[in-house]
């Protein structure tokens, strides 16, 4: 068995000899001789901003009972949150009575 490295996702993965063979270049031995460096995601900042994924804004949307309405994309998300923000409450339909 042999453990690879994606030098391109740095997924790690168990395969047999016989499917190690066969995979292309972008795979290493995991601790080889030849250091590849692993893409890293930059560190999550407190506040959401363009560094968050789709998911993790929706769910600080839910955490906060913050309505997201119609807001899918990436910018219109962070669009309700910053104006939640601003607004320093939650917007109206969330079902929180004032």
């Amino acid at each position: 068995m042999a453990r690879l490295v994606n030098a391109a996702t740095g997924v790690t993965v168990t395969v047999s000899d016989e499917t190690a063979a066969r995979l292309g270049p972008e795979w290493a031995a995991e601790g080889g001789t030849e250091q590849t460096e692993t893409p890293q995601r930059p560190q999550r900042s407190e506040t959401p901003d363009a560094t968050w994924k789709v998911a993790e804004l929706t769910a600080y949307a839910a955490e906060r009972n913050i309505a997201l309405g119609d807001a899918t994309k990436k910018d219109d998300i962070l669009a309700v949150l910053a104006k939640a923000a601003e607004s320093g409450s939650t917007p109206a339909g969330t079902g929180e009575d004032d």
